[in-house]
Parts: C-alpha cells; structure tokens; sequence
C-alpha cells in the first residue's frame, strides 16, 4: 500500500491524505506549472465556430449546447492552470474547479482574474477521488486529460455522486490502441516519442492510457455516449501543422471523423475519446 503523506489545502486549513501517486503527481504539476509559461484561454471554441472534428473543440460544443442559465453549475475536474474553467465561465456557467496542485490553483485564480471571470470561478485543491462538494450538486462536469491521471472507479463513482439527475459528465482521454501502442513500445516509436517522465513533453511517472478495462469500469457505473477521435491524424506528431487550413483546423482530423463515422471498426484503432457520462438509472 502506498505511503499516506498530506498537503495544506491552499484554500482552507484542512489538510488533504495523500496517496503516494497522488504526491509525485502533485509534485510534477507543482514543478511543471513553474517551467511552463501561463496558457492564454482560447474563447473561439465557445463563440460561435465549431470544429466537431477536433476532440477539445468538440467538449466545448456540447458545454455550449448543455447552457440554458447562469445558475447552472459546471465543475472544471482537475482544471489544471484554468484555461478550461475560464473558457466555461465565458459560456456563462458558475464553475468551480480543483486540482491536486496547489501552484496550478494559484494559477487558475491569476488567470481567471485576467480574462475577468473571477466572480464566476472557484478553484481548491482537492482530490478526483474525494471531491468536497455536496451531493447532485453539478449541472455538468468536464475532464480534460485528466481520468488517465487517477483512480478511475473512485473518480466516477464520486461524478455521478455530485452529479445532478439530467446532469451530464464529459471527459476527453487519451485510449489504448493495441495495434498503434504496440509500435508506440518498439525502438523507433520511443525514439520518435518517448514515453519517460518529461516536463518538456508532459509526461508523468504514473500516467497511462485509458484501457479497455477501465472503459468497462465507467460503462459499469455509468450510462457512456463516445465519440472517437485521432487515428490518421497521428501523423501530425511528425508532420506538425502542415497540413492545416489558414484558420488553424486540422485536415487530418477532418478526415478521421470521415473515417471513424463511416467504418465504426477503425474505432478500435483510434487514440483519443470523448465520453458523455450520466446516472444509469435516473434519481
């Protein structure tokens, strides 16, 4: 069993137990935030343009479509330095976010004030798998890169708890691709991307791919809607933005979503998902 270590809350006095995973991953993002300059958040995926194609585009579409009132509560699931809370807070929720590094905390607060949202923004540190918020209290819950980092049975089953009836959680993850992993572990595909801890690359000691073991785990507690994304489009980790139109969108995402609506088996071989969560059976 992993060691129990803690670490203050920077919004109360309460101290946090921390799981050995979860302190080298506190560690990393306390120390990543630093080297990393702060993000500008990008407010064209909430304004009006979609790109349905692109999995990050596609999360603010479906926020966009879930709005109908200011009182409606987001939580920003592991919000990182803000970028995303602050792109919901213009859509027009109340959002509230955490994170399990207090410096990502701290930046998310300084961000949230820049694009002058910060009456519409909470951010705490606190833990995926122990959120302190009460039950069905969140109209939609939004995870970027996040689910790969944590204990998933723990962090779902505490979604649908906070999670109101009606009330939609949404994820973007990163999926095992048995075909495309097993080349990603030979010699020319860790020289072309390696897979050690890197804050040049961001990558952590304990993070992985989401498997299909773990999807079970989500279909378990939750009724799942996915949308796949990313196949020939991998080839941009080579060929970088070349193939973009003038505005920024990527012609090979466009063609993976040609492709994975239209030959649901190439699904298998896709590395990227978006998940819709909500309660399998209505309160």
């Amino acid at each position: 069993m992993s060691p129990v270590l803690t670490q203050p809350s920077a919004s109360s006095s309460v101290s946090l137990p921390l799981t050995g995973r979860q302190d080298r991953e506190r560690r990393y993002y306390d120390e990543f935030v630093k080297r990393t300059p702060h993000k500008a958040a990008s407010l064209q995926a909430v304004r009006g343009e979609k790109r349905p194609w692109n999995p990050y585009w596609y999360v603010a579409q479906l926020v966009v479509e879930r709005f109908s009132s200011p009182s409606q509560r987001l939580l920003d699931f592991g919000c990182g330095p803000g970028t995303y809370a602050v792109q919901m807070a213009h859509v027009g929720y109340e959002v509230h976010g955490f994170d399990i590094s207090p410096s990502n905390i701290a930046a998310a607060d300084e961000l949230a004030a820049g694009y002058h949202v910060a009456e519409r923004t909470h951010f705490k540190v606190g833990q995926a798998e122990r959120l302190e918020y009460p039950d069905a209290y969140f109209d939609v819950i939004v995870g970027i890169d996040i689910l790969h980092h944590v204990e998933i049975r723990q962090a779902i089953l505490e979604c649908m708890r906070t999670l109101k009836p009606g009330g939609v959680a949404i994820f973007k993850e990163p999926v095992e691709a048995p075909l495309f992993d097993r080349l990603r572990q030979t010699r020319l595909g860790l020289a072309v991307q390696s897979k050690e801890p890197s804050f040049e690359h961001h990558v952590t000691e304990d993070e992985r791919k989401l498997t299909a073991q773990d999807l079970a785990v989500i279909k378990e507690i939750s009724r799942v809607q996915e949308r796949h994304f990313r196949l020939v489009s991998r080839l941009e980790t080579l060929i970088g933005n070349r193939l973009h139109t003038r505005a920024g969108a990527s012609r090979l995402e466009m063609l993976d979503a040609l492709l994975l609506e239209r030959c649901s088996p190439l699904r298998r071989l896709a590395g990227s998902i978006v998940l819709t969560c909500s309660h399998s059976k209505e309160r």
